[in-house]
Protein backbone atom coordinates (compact mmCIF):
# COMPACT_ATOMS: atom_id res chain seq x y z
CA UNK A 1 0.00 0.00 0.00
CA UNK A 2 1.35 3.32 -1.31
CA UNK A 3 1.94 6.61 1.48
CA UNK A 4 -1.13 8.01 -0.79
CA UNK A 5 -3.53 4.91 0.01
CA UNK A 6 -3.09 5.80 3.63
CA UNK A 7 -3.44 9.10 4.10
CA UNK A 8 -5.17 11.52 1.92
CA UNK A 9 -4.40 15.38 2.66
CA UNK A 10 -6.96 17.30 0.94
CA UNK A 11 -6.45 21.10 0.69
CA UNK A 12 -9.28 22.20 -2.31
CA UNK A 13 -11.40 20.32 0.36
CA UNK A 14 -13.47 23.97 0.90
CA UNK A 15 -14.32 24.25 -2.48
CA UNK A 16 -15.78 21.09 -2.84
CA UNK A 17 -19.50 20.84 -3.63
CA UNK A 18 -21.50 18.61 -1.06
CA UNK A 19 -24.41 18.19 -3.32
CA UNK A 20 -24.74 14.92 -5.66
CA UNK A 21 -20.78 15.39 -6.44
CA UNK A 22 -20.03 11.60 -6.02
CA UNK A 23 -20.09 8.90 -8.64
CA UNK A 24 -22.58 6.02 -8.94
CA UNK A 25 -20.67 2.53 -7.95
CA UNK A 26 -21.92 0.95 -11.24
CA UNK A 27 -21.42 -3.06 -10.72
CA UNK A 28 -21.42 -3.94 -14.45
CA UNK A 29 -18.55 -1.60 -15.44
CA UNK A 30 -20.50 -0.36 -18.21
CA UNK A 31 -21.13 3.35 -19.05
CA UNK A 32 -24.36 4.73 -18.23
CA UNK A 33 -25.36 4.75 -21.73
CA UNK A 34 -24.69 1.21 -22.34
CA UNK A 35 -27.05 -0.44 -19.26
CA UNK A 36 -30.18 -2.09 -20.21
CA UNK A 37 -33.83 -0.82 -18.38
CA UNK A 38 -32.63 -3.09 -15.01
CA UNK A 39 -29.50 -2.35 -14.67
CA UNK A 40 -30.65 1.48 -15.24
CA UNK A 41 -33.56 0.98 -12.15
CA UNK A 42 -31.03 -0.37 -9.78
CA UNK A 43 -28.51 2.34 -10.44
CA UNK A 44 -30.87 5.03 -10.16
CA UNK A 45 -32.05 3.63 -6.77
CA UNK A 46 -28.61 3.40 -5.76
CA UNK A 47 -28.28 7.29 -6.29
CA UNK A 48 -31.27 8.03 -4.29
CA UNK A 49 -30.56 5.70 -1.57
CA UNK A 50 -27.08 7.85 -0.97
CA UNK A 51 -28.64 11.09 -1.68
CA UNK A 52 -30.98 10.86 0.82
CA UNK A 53 -28.55 9.20 3.63
CA UNK A 54 -26.27 12.40 2.46
CA UNK A 55 -29.57 14.48 3.13
CA UNK A 56 -30.14 12.84 6.54
CA UNK A 57 -26.27 13.57 7.41
CA UNK A 58 -26.65 17.42 5.99
CA UNK A 59 -29.70 18.06 7.96
CA UNK A 60 -27.84 16.37 11.41
CA UNK A 61 -25.18 18.97 10.56
CA UNK A 62 -27.39 21.69 10.22
CA UNK A 63 -29.08 20.40 13.83
CA UNK A 64 -25.65 20.57 15.27
CA UNK A 65 -24.81 23.69 14.53
CA UNK A 66 -28.26 25.27 15.60
CA UNK A 67 -27.70 23.95 18.84
CA UNK A 68 -23.98 25.54 18.93
CA UNK A 69 -25.10 28.99 17.90
CA UNK A 70 -28.03 28.96 20.34
CA UNK A 71 -24.33 29.53 23.25
CA UNK A 72 -21.35 31.61 23.69
CA UNK A 73 -19.34 29.19 26.10
CA UNK A 74 -17.11 27.65 24.41
CA UNK A 75 -17.56 24.53 27.36
CA UNK A 76 -21.37 24.28 26.55
CA UNK A 77 -20.47 24.43 22.80
CA UNK A 78 -18.10 21.96 22.91
CA UNK A 79 -20.54 19.66 24.77
CA UNK A 80 -22.91 19.75 22.43
CA UNK A 81 -20.80 18.78 19.96
CA UNK A 82 -19.78 15.45 22.25
CA UNK A 83 -23.26 14.51 22.40
CA UNK A 84 -24.90 15.02 18.56
CA UNK A 85 -21.87 14.51 16.53
CA UNK A 86 -22.33 10.31 16.52
CA UNK A 87 -25.13 12.01 14.56
CA UNK A 88 -23.01 12.61 11.66
CA UNK A 89 -20.00 10.00 11.68
CA UNK A 90 -19.88 6.71 13.76
CA UNK A 91 -16.23 6.93 15.76
CA UNK A 92 -14.70 5.95 18.76
CA UNK A 93 -12.63 9.14 19.61
CA UNK A 94 -13.36 12.60 19.64
CA UNK A 95 -11.54 15.69 20.60
CA UNK A 96 -10.41 18.50 19.73
CA UNK A 97 -7.09 20.92 20.25
CA UNK A 98 -7.75 24.86 20.73
CA UNK A 99 -5.27 27.37 19.87
CA UNK A 100 -5.43 30.98 21.28
CA UNK A 101 -2.87 33.45 22.37
CA UNK A 102 -0.18 31.09 21.36
CA UNK A 103 -1.13 28.55 23.33
CA UNK A 104 -3.05 25.02 22.79
CA UNK A 105 -5.30 22.97 24.80
CA UNK A 106 -6.49 19.39 24.13
CA UNK A 107 -9.91 18.52 25.26
CA UNK A 108 -11.12 15.13 24.24
CA UNK A 109 -14.72 14.81 24.28
CA UNK A 110 -15.86 11.01 23.07
CA UNK A 111 -13.62 7.64 23.85
CA UNK A 112 -10.73 6.17 26.30
CA UNK A 113 -8.06 8.85 27.78
CA UNK A 114 -6.05 9.94 25.70
CA UNK A 115 -2.15 10.89 26.43
CA UNK A 116 -1.21 13.89 25.12
CA UNK A 117 1.48 15.86 25.25
CA UNK A 118 2.64 19.17 22.83
CA UNK A 119 6.16 17.21 22.58
CA UNK A 120 3.31 15.13 20.72
CA UNK A 121 3.00 17.32 17.95
CA UNK A 122 5.67 16.40 15.38
CA UNK A 123 6.32 18.36 11.98
CA UNK A 124 5.88 15.37 9.92
CA UNK A 125 3.11 13.94 11.47
CA UNK A 126 -1.15 14.95 10.49
CA UNK A 127 -2.28 16.62 13.42
CA UNK A 128 0.86 18.99 12.60
CA UNK A 129 -0.32 19.07 9.32
CA UNK A 130 -4.18 19.97 9.56
CA UNK A 131 -2.64 22.52 12.36
CA UNK A 132 -0.35 24.06 10.54
CA UNK A 133 -1.19 23.98 7.27
CA UNK A 134 -4.79 23.46 7.03
CA UNK A 135 -5.14 21.02 5.13
CA UNK A 136 -7.42 18.04 6.06
CA UNK A 137 -6.64 14.56 6.84
CA UNK A 138 -8.19 11.50 6.05
CA UNK A 139 -5.91 8.61 7.47
CA UNK A 140 -6.46 5.34 6.77
CA UNK A 141 -3.44 3.80 8.22
CA UNK A 142 -2.69 5.45 11.53
CA UNK A 143 1.14 5.91 12.26
CA UNK A 144 2.65 3.48 15.15
CA UNK A 145 4.02 7.28 16.06
CA UNK A 146 1.05 8.76 16.41
CA UNK A 147 -1.01 9.64 19.71
CA UNK A 148 -3.61 8.75 18.45
CA UNK A 149 -2.09 5.50 16.89
CA UNK A 150 -4.73 3.38 18.85
CA UNK A 151 -7.12 4.37 16.46
CA UNK A 152 -6.44 2.98 12.63
CA UNK A 153 -8.99 5.57 10.64
CA UNK A 154 -8.81 8.82 11.64
CA UNK A 155 -10.03 12.54 10.02
CA UNK A 156 -8.68 15.48 11.58
CA UNK A 157 -9.73 18.86 10.56
CA UNK A 158 -8.70 22.39 10.88
CA UNK A 159 -11.04 24.90 12.51
CA UNK A 160 -10.24 27.95 11.01
CA UNK A 161 -12.09 31.35 10.48
CA UNK A 162 -11.09 34.08 8.37
CA UNK A 163 -8.19 32.53 7.63
CA UNK A 164 -6.94 31.76 11.11
CA UNK A 165 -6.65 28.41 12.65
CA UNK A 166 -8.36 28.29 15.93
CA UNK A 167 -7.17 24.50 16.46
CA UNK A 168 -8.36 20.92 15.16
CA UNK A 169 -11.40 18.60 15.58
CA UNK A 170 -10.25 14.89 15.47
CA UNK A 171 -12.09 11.97 14.88
CA UNK A 172 -11.15 7.84 15.53
CA UNK A 173 -12.06 4.92 14.74
CA UNK A 174 -10.25 1.19 15.49
CA UNK A 175 -11.99 0.24 12.52
CA UNK A 176 -9.23 -0.36 9.08
CA UNK A 177 -10.70 2.10 6.49
CA UNK A 178 -13.44 3.04 8.32
CA UNK A 179 -14.07 6.74 6.34
CA UNK A 180 -14.15 7.62 3.05
CA UNK A 181 -14.80 10.95 0.75
CA UNK A 182 -17.72 11.54 2.04
CA UNK A 183 -17.33 11.01 5.74
CA UNK A 184 -14.43 13.90 5.46
CA UNK A 185 -17.06 16.47 3.66
CA UNK A 186 -19.59 15.93 6.72
CA UNK A 187 -16.93 16.51 8.81
CA UNK A 188 -15.51 19.62 7.23
CA UNK A 189 -19.18 20.84 7.68
CA UNK A 190 -19.19 19.74 11.15
CA UNK A 191 -15.56 21.60 11.35
CA UNK A 192 -16.78 25.14 9.16
CA UNK A 193 -20.07 25.13 11.86
CA UNK A 194 -18.16 24.79 15.22
CA UNK A 195 -14.85 27.10 13.87
CA UNK A 196 -17.54 29.90 13.82
CA UNK A 197 -19.19 28.82 17.31
CA UNK A 198 -15.32 29.14 18.76
CA UNK A 199 -14.70 32.07 17.12
CA UNK A 200 -17.76 33.82 18.37
CA UNK A 201 -17.18 32.35 21.92
CA UNK A 202 -13.67 33.85 21.67
CA UNK A 203 -15.02 37.57 20.71
CA UNK A 204 -17.67 36.80 23.75
CA UNK A 205 -15.08 35.92 26.18
CA UNK A 206 -12.19 38.50 24.86
CA UNK A 207 -15.16 41.17 25.39
CA UNK A 208 -15.72 39.91 28.50
CA UNK A 209 -11.83 40.28 29.58
CA UNK A 210 -12.41 43.53 28.23
CA UNK A 211 -15.31 44.91 30.26
CA UNK A 212 -13.87 42.98 33.73
CA UNK A 213 -10.53 45.40 32.96
CA UNK A 214 -12.35 48.55 32.24
CA UNK A 215 -14.32 47.80 35.54
CA UNK A 216 -10.94 46.93 37.37
CA UNK A 217 -9.94 50.46 36.13
CA UNK A 218 -13.26 52.01 36.90
CA UNK A 219 -13.14 50.86 40.86
CA UNK A 220 -9.48 51.93 40.48
CA UNK A 221 -10.28 55.62 39.51
CA UNK A 222 -13.70 55.54 42.09
CA UNK A 223 -11.46 54.33 44.70
CA UNK A 224 -8.69 57.22 43.85
CA UNK A 225 -11.60 59.82 43.93
CA UNK A 226 -13.47 58.75 47.61
CA UNK A 227 -9.82 59.18 48.82
CA UNK A 228 -10.34 62.70 48.54
CA UNK A 229 -13.30 63.64 47.91
CA UNK A 230 -16.63 62.54 49.86
CA UNK A 231 -18.36 59.68 48.43
CA UNK A 232 -21.86 62.00 48.40
CA UNK A 233 -19.76 64.21 46.39
CA UNK A 234 -17.33 61.97 44.47
CA UNK A 235 -20.97 60.99 42.82
CA UNK A 236 -22.34 64.02 42.53
CA UNK A 237 -19.57 64.98 40.40
CA UNK A 238 -19.09 61.60 38.18
CA UNK A 239 -23.32 61.90 37.35
CA UNK A 240 -23.26 65.88 36.63
CA UNK A 241 -19.46 66.84 36.14
CA UNK A 242 -19.63 69.15 39.02
CA UNK A 243 -20.68 69.36 42.46
CA UNK A 244 -22.42 72.87 43.53
CA UNK A 245 -21.88 74.59 46.79
CA UNK A 246 -23.87 73.74 49.79
CA UNK A 247 -24.81 75.67 52.89
CA UNK A 248 -24.31 74.28 55.80
CA UNK A 249 -26.01 75.60 59.06
CA UNK A 250 -24.10 74.28 61.63
CA UNK A 251 -21.26 71.93 61.49
CA UNK A 252 -17.92 71.99 63.41
CA UNK A 253 -14.50 72.39 62.78
CA UNK A 254 -11.73 70.64 64.24
CA UNK A 255 -7.93 72.07 64.06
CA UNK A 256 -5.02 70.24 65.51
CA UNK A 257 -1.54 71.03 65.29
CA UNK A 258 2.05 70.49 66.93
CA UNK A 259 3.64 73.03 69.38
CA UNK A 260 7.43 74.05 68.60
CA UNK A 261 7.16 71.62 65.19
CA UNK A 262 9.69 73.97 62.96
CA UNK A 263 11.59 73.51 65.94
CA UNK A 264 12.06 70.03 66.74
CA UNK A 265 11.64 69.16 62.89
CA UNK A 266 15.50 70.54 62.73
CA UNK A 267 16.66 67.71 65.11
CA UNK A 268 14.92 65.05 63.01
CA UNK A 269 16.13 63.43 59.33
CA UNK A 270 13.61 64.79 56.87
CA UNK A 271 12.83 60.70 56.65
CA UNK A 272 12.13 60.25 60.18
CA UNK A 273 9.83 63.62 60.07
CA UNK A 274 8.10 62.67 57.31
CA UNK A 275 7.43 58.43 58.71
CA UNK A 276 6.54 60.75 62.30
CA UNK A 277 3.74 62.75 60.58
CA UNK A 278 2.13 59.77 58.47
CA UNK A 279 2.19 58.03 61.79
CA UNK A 280 0.50 60.10 63.50
CA UNK A 281 -1.93 62.04 60.56
CA UNK A 282 -2.96 58.20 59.88
CA UNK A 283 -4.04 57.54 63.47
CA UNK A 284 -6.23 60.33 63.34
CA UNK A 285 -7.77 59.39 59.80
CA UNK A 286 -8.81 56.11 61.84
CA UNK A 287 -10.23 57.95 64.22
CA UNK A 288 -12.32 60.48 62.44
CA UNK A 289 -13.38 57.91 60.31
CA UNK A 290 -14.48 55.70 63.29
CA UNK A 291 -16.82 59.55 64.44
CA UNK A 292 -18.00 59.97 61.11
CA UNK A 293 -16.30 63.21 60.58
CA UNK A 294 -14.67 64.13 56.91
CA UNK A 295 -11.32 64.89 56.25
CA UNK A 296 -11.03 68.10 54.87
CA UNK A 297 -7.01 68.72 54.35
CA UNK A 298 -3.43 68.32 56.13
CA UNK A 299 -1.31 71.56 56.02
CA UNK A 300 2.12 70.84 57.24
CA UNK A 301 1.65 69.97 60.91
CA UNK A 302 -1.74 70.82 60.66
CA UNK A 303 -4.46 68.44 60.49
CA UNK A 304 -8.34 69.89 59.29
CA UNK A 305 -11.58 68.02 59.85
CA UNK A 306 -15.32 68.62 60.02
CA UNK A 307 -18.34 66.96 61.53
CA UNK A 308 -22.03 67.93 60.24
CA UNK A 309 -20.82 67.56 56.76
CA UNK A 310 -21.15 66.43 53.04
CA UNK A 311 -24.45 64.84 55.24
CA UNK A 312 -25.93 67.16 58.03
CA UNK A 313 -26.32 65.34 61.44
CA UNK A 314 -27.33 66.55 65.11
CA UNK A 315 -24.41 64.71 66.94
CA UNK A 316 -21.67 66.52 65.11
CA UNK A 317 -20.00 68.54 67.88
CA UNK A 318 -20.31 65.52 70.25
CA UNK A 319 -18.63 63.30 67.60
CA UNK A 320 -16.03 65.99 67.15
CA UNK A 321 -15.05 66.84 70.41
CA UNK A 322 -15.10 62.71 71.55
CA UNK A 323 -12.56 62.34 68.16
CA UNK A 324 -10.60 65.00 69.82
CA UNK A 325 -10.68 63.09 73.43
CA UNK A 326 -9.15 60.35 71.25
CA UNK A 327 -6.73 62.12 69.56
CA UNK A 328 -5.26 63.67 72.76
CA UNK A 329 -4.97 60.24 74.66
CA UNK A 330 -2.90 58.98 71.55
CA UNK A 331 -0.61 61.85 71.06
CA UNK A 332 -0.42 61.55 75.11
CA UNK A 333 0.78 57.83 74.77
CA UNK A 334 3.51 58.90 71.84
CA UNK A 335 4.44 61.28 73.93
CA UNK A 336 5.71 58.74 76.81
CA UNK A 337 7.26 56.74 73.89
CA UNK A 338 9.12 58.92 73.24
CA UNK A 339 10.35 60.52 76.63
CA UNK A 340 11.40 56.55 77.23
CA UNK A 341 13.48 56.50 74.01
CA UNK A 342 15.02 60.23 74.80
CA UNK A 343 13.21 60.94 71.73
CA UNK A 344 12.09 64.60 70.08
CA UNK A 345 8.49 64.75 71.22
CA UNK A 346 5.72 66.91 70.23
CA UNK A 347 2.25 68.32 72.24
CA UNK A 348 -0.55 69.08 70.46
CA UNK A 349 -2.99 71.74 70.25
CA UNK A 350 -6.54 71.04 69.50
CA UNK A 351 -9.08 73.39 68.54
CA UNK A 352 -12.85 73.41 68.03
CA UNK A 353 -15.40 75.68 67.13
CA UNK A 354 -19.20 75.11 65.44
CA UNK A 355 -21.33 77.25 63.43
CA UNK A 356 -22.90 77.81 59.45
CA UNK A 357 -20.27 77.33 56.55
CA UNK A 358 -20.44 76.71 52.42
CA UNK A 359 -18.48 73.46 51.00
CA UNK A 360 -18.03 72.64 47.59
CA UNK A 361 -15.18 71.13 45.61
CA UNK A 362 -12.33 73.13 43.87
CA UNK A 363 -10.02 72.13 40.80
CA UNK A 364 -10.22 70.74 37.95
CA UNK A 365 -7.44 68.20 37.43
CA UNK A 366 -6.52 68.02 40.87
CA UNK A 367 -10.05 68.11 43.10
CA UNK A 368 -10.22 69.29 46.54
CA UNK A 369 -13.26 69.17 48.74
CA UNK A 370 -13.25 72.30 50.62
CA UNK A 371 -15.50 74.54 53.47
CA UNK A 372 -15.32 78.16 54.24
CA UNK A 373 -16.88 81.04 56.17
CA UNK A 374 -16.15 82.81 59.29
CA UNK A 375 -16.92 79.24 61.56
CA UNK A 376 -13.31 78.16 59.33
CA UNK A 377 -11.59 81.33 60.35
CA UNK A 378 -12.48 81.23 63.89
CA UNK A 379 -12.39 77.52 64.76
CA UNK A 380 -8.10 78.23 63.37
CA UNK A 381 -7.82 81.18 65.78
CA UNK A 382 -9.35 78.79 68.45
CA UNK A 383 -6.41 76.43 67.63
CA UNK A 384 -3.60 79.06 67.74
CA UNK A 385 -4.98 80.38 70.85
CA UNK A 386 -5.24 76.79 72.35
CA UNK A 387 -3.22 75.60 74.85
CA UNK A 388 -0.63 72.66 74.91
CA UNK A 389 -2.16 69.08 75.21
CA UNK A 390 -5.56 70.46 75.55
CA UNK A 391 -8.89 71.16 73.46
CA UNK A 392 -9.90 74.45 73.70
CA UNK A 393 -13.68 75.12 72.49
CA UNK A 394 -15.31 77.94 71.56
CA UNK A 395 -18.18 79.51 73.26
CA UNK A 396 -20.26 78.13 70.26
CA UNK A 397 -19.60 74.47 70.41
CA UNK A 398 -19.72 75.01 74.60
CA UNK A 399 -23.15 75.71 74.09
CA UNK A 400 -23.72 72.17 72.10
CA UNK A 401 -21.59 70.19 74.52
CA UNK A 402 -21.88 71.16 77.90
CA UNK A 403 -24.10 68.69 78.89
CA UNK A 404 -21.90 65.92 77.92
CA UNK A 405 -18.54 67.01 79.06
CA UNK A 406 -16.79 69.15 81.89
CA UNK A 407 -15.11 71.98 80.46
CA UNK A 408 -13.35 74.94 82.17
CA UNK A 409 -14.18 78.82 81.36
CA UNK A 410 -10.75 80.41 80.30
CA UNK A 411 -12.38 83.81 80.25
CA UNK A 412 -12.26 85.52 77.46
CA UNK A 413 -9.17 85.38 75.23
CA UNK A 414 -7.66 87.24 72.58
CA UNK A 415 -7.65 86.10 69.35
CA UNK A 416 -5.83 87.43 66.23
CA UNK A 417 -8.08 90.17 64.12
CA UNK A 418 -11.05 89.16 66.37
CA UNK A 419 -10.59 90.69 69.20
CA UNK A 420 -11.41 88.71 72.70
CA UNK A 421 -13.35 85.63 72.40
CA UNK A 422 -14.78 83.14 75.53
CA UNK A 423 -13.00 79.47 75.15
CA UNK A 424 -13.16 76.50 77.15
CA UNK A 425 -10.97 73.51 78.04
CA UNK A 426 -12.42 70.02 77.69
CA UNK A 427 -12.08 68.24 80.61
CA UNK A 428 -13.89 65.09 79.76
CA UNK A 429 -16.87 63.10 79.53
CA UNK A 430 -19.29 63.99 82.01
CA UNK A 431 -19.76 61.16 84.35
Amino acid sequence: MSKDDKQIATPLLGRMSFGMNFSPNFSSGKELEHLDREELLVTARSLLAEAQALSVRIAAVNEVATAINRSLNLDEILRVVGKQAKWLLDFEHLSVYLLKDNSGRFIKLIGNPVEFEESLIANNNSFHKALKTGQAQLIKQADPTDFLNQYTSQIILPLESSKKILGVILFGSTRPQAYNQEDLRIGYLLALQLSSAIRNANSFEDLNLLYSEIEKEKLKSDNLLLNILPAQIADELKSTGRVNPVYHSSATILFTDFENFSKIAKLMTPESLVEELDYCFSYFDRIIEQYGLEKLKTIGDSYMCCGGIPKPNLTHPLDVVLAALQIQKFMEIRKQQKLKQNLPYWDTRIGIHSGELLSGVIGKKKFVYDVWGDTVNLASRIESSGVAGRINISQATYELVKDSFDVEHRGKILAKNMGEIDMYLIKGIKA
